[in-house]
């Protein structure tokens, strides 16, 4: 009983850290120290672990994947690539609406954190045109931003809920699919549902020069995921494939050094993210060695919770609280992971990660929602009145694909 105990200690003792601002890696490595002890692994066994985690080939290809990918959004945007994407879409599409779409997901994209408040102006300088209210502006930039967690599969959370699972990221995004197009036509209804077409003054119909700039932008981006999850090359080998593909730009245009970006590469880097990775595998390995979730599946069955009950609320708490998609797998992956069947495993992992995101796109201390509400100067109950729709949508769907396909 007592690993259990430990585990909801350590969970609770991490949501609580994390509500307090404490890094996500201080506050996993605090949780795994918890889980430890109450797991029996106090003393030699806990640095034997740690040295496991430390020595596997998993927890490095994750880390450097991680450390490559935050470095090529923010290097991209440093080259004007979001630039160069935000002027082609203007004048490739004609129907403003979709421009409202297309700002939010590719910046996105380019996963830089907070990166709501960077297409925000964006967002609000097209619709105002159209004239917009500030609270669908906001729901706009909100929900096409992170629509793309459930099926872009280089956002971090998703590489790492990927590769603690053992899965390709495109299994999951092959779930998702499915949830994410609904999602993406209920909030273009919800917004858009009076009226038709808006017409952009800045199209210029399919040129070469525009598709060119465009498939210039999204190229870093492309190339990784063709390499990765296409031809399976190594993943950090496919994202710093990306990277360097941006220094070809910059060299080309701007003359910039190997070693000039280098030092720009390394600047770029989200190092607390990168530096988390090692505690949050710890933390994994912890419960593992501990034998505690194999206790924690048995105590629930016991109890008569249905796992798909838990499936629903544990990981949408986590995202909810945390306001961090990352924080949130950190915990619940390692926690359901070894509960679930080898009959039908990834629809497991892929609910649960759904259930995760929903958590986190509705929750009141997710960084996007507050810089968002501050930008457009909205009610957060006005903003909730219009994202609970698609959210709740997501789920259900979710929930019934789920139950089907187990």
């Amino acid at each position: 009983m007592l690993p259990v105990i430990s585990i909801g200690i350590s969970i609770v003792i991490i949501l609580v850290l994390l509500r307090f601002k404490v890094t996500i890696g201080l506050a996993m490595l605090a949780g795994a120290i918890i889980s430890a002890i109450g797991g029996g692994l106090l003393g030699r066994p806990m640095l034997e672990v740690a040295g496991k985690t430390l020595s596997h080939p998993t927890t490095w290809e994750l880390a450097l994947t991680i450390a490559f990918v935050s470095a090529l959004g923010k290097i991209m945007d440093k080259a004007g690539i979001l630039a160069l994407l935000i002027d082609s879409l203007q004048k490739l599409i004609r129907d403003t609406r979709y421009i409202m779409v297309a700002i939010p997901s590719l910046v996105g994209m380019l996963m830089v954190p907070g990166g709501a408040i960077m297409s925000a102006p964006m967002v609000e300088e097209v619709g105002s045109r159209q004239s917009m209210t500030p609270v669908k502006m906001a729901v706009a930039n909100l929900m096409y931003r992170h629509l793309w967690y459930l099926i872009f599969p280089l956002f971090p959370s998703m590489i790492l809920a990927a590769q603690l699972a053992g899965v390709n990221p495109l299994n999951i995004v092959l779930f998702n699919l499915p949830l994410a197009a609904l999602a993406f036509l209920v909030t273009f209804l919800l917004l858009f549902k009076k009226g038709g077409r808006l017409n952009n003054e800045k199209f210029e119909g399919l040129n070469g020069s525009a598709l060119k700039s465009f498939f210039k932008a999204i190229g870093p981006m492309l190339l990784a995921i063709i390499l990765a999850l296409v031809l399976g090359v190594y993943f950090p080998l496919a994202i710093f494939a990306g990277i360097m593909l941006v220094f070809v730009y910059l060299w080309r245009d701007e003359g910039y050094s190997l070693s000039r970006y280098f030092q720009l590469v390394v600047k770029s880097v989200n190092w607390p993210v990168f530096l988390a990775i090692f505690p949050i595998m710890y933390f994994k390995d912890v419960l593992e060695a501990g034998g505690g979730v194999e206790q924690v599946a048995i105590y629930f069955q016991d109890a008569g919770v249905p796992l798909p009950l838990l499936m629903v609320v544990v990981p949408f708490l986590g995202g909810f609280f945390t306001g961090s998609n990352t924080a949130n797998i950190g915990i619940s992956f390692p926690l359901f992971l070894p509960m679930f069947p080898e009959e039908n495993y990834i629809i497991y992992v892929a609910f649960i990660y759904v259930s995760g995101v929903v958590g986190y796109l509705v929750s009141p201390i997710h960084l996007c929602l507050i810089l968002t509400k501050e930008h457009f100067k909205c009610e957060i109950g006005n903003l909730y009145r219009y994202f609970l729709v698609p959210s709740g949508a997501i789920m259900t769907l979710g929930f019934i694909l789920f139950l089907i396909l187990r």
